[in-house]
């Protein structure tokens, strides 16, 4: 570890043998090392979902870049990049940063390997965002019949693994579901079912356009969201790349199974 500065969350790595270097997006300065002799650079960095201290620009778009900026200054042959859903495009900060982050690695000397995972079950599908199936509650955007192919991100790791350790030909974007479509609705009837209860509603989109209109980052990107997520994100053909790539899909009722154990387990 360089400079033999030591990291809680290093630690798993540091006992697998790994190389761990000291190095911040936030600070380009430090990228270049950390860079050097590097082959394949997999980026999955973000500030989502909390974007504070203007995460959004320093992280995700001008972070993110400088990185890029480095690994091809290093000699670096492959980069992955895991951005979001290309069906999303309402003007929002984290639209600015992907879209330009995607930008820029196509035009460089590398491979790009641009993962566009769809909403991911563990965030849409959980307290954070008013779904809490636990508490026999959830929040509904807009009429929530919509179509939604929820992915974990489990699956993306594994994506993003797999991209990393078997690239296959030139650059590619890989717009990435889940197994099966599902609607909000949906999403609320399995979850009715693994728990053996029923779920009450709160329909919501109020605001939606005075919060987009917000100068915070974050308060805008999730307007721009929220109303994208109501009218639904299908991936045509989302099953053959996972066959490509060897990744099993993870659904939304082996997620909903998980808050059946804990509660059980409490």
């Amino acid at each position: 570890m360089r400079g033999g500065i030591h990291h809680e969350k290093a630690a798993p790595l540091t006992s697998a043998n790994a190389e761990v270097f000291d190095a911040d997006l936030t600070k380009p300065e430090t990228l270049p090392s950390a860079c050097a002799g590097v082959d394949t650079v997999l980026c999955t960095a973000t500030s989502m979902p909390h974007g504070k201290d203007d995460g959004l620009r320093r992280v995700d778009h001008d972070g993110v870049l400088a990185l890029i900026d480095s690994a091809e200054r290093a000699g670096a042959r492959h980069f992955v990049y895991t951005s979001y859903s290309g069906n999303l495009r309402v003007d929002s900060p984290l639209e600015t940063a992907k879209r330009s982050c995607e930008h820029r690695l196509l035009a460089s000397k590398m491979r790009a390997t641009i993962l566009r995972p769809s909403y991911f079950m563990e965030m849409w599908l959980s307290p954070a965002l008013g779904f809490d199936p636990a508490n026999s509650r959830a929040r509904i955007y807009g009429p929530g019949d919509a179509k939604v192919s929820y992915i974990s991100f489990q699956d993306v790791v594994s994506f993003a693994v797999a991209a990393a350790a078997k690239p296959q030909g030139k650059s590619a974007i890989l717009e990435m579901g889940g197994p099966e479509p599902l609607s909000q609705l949906d999403a609320v009837a399995i979850f009715e079912r693994a728990l053996g209860k029923k779920i009450a509603l709160e329909e919501v989109l109020a605001a939606l356009d005075e919060q987009h209109r917000s100068t915070d980052p974050l308060q805008k990107t999730f307007a721009a969201l929220m109303p994208s997520y109501a009218k639904g994100d299908i991936i045509p053909g989302s099953q053959e790349t996972p066959r490509r790539y060897g990744v099993t899909l993870h659904s939304v009722s082996e997620y909903a199974a998980t808050f059946r154990k804990a509660a059980i387990a409490h």
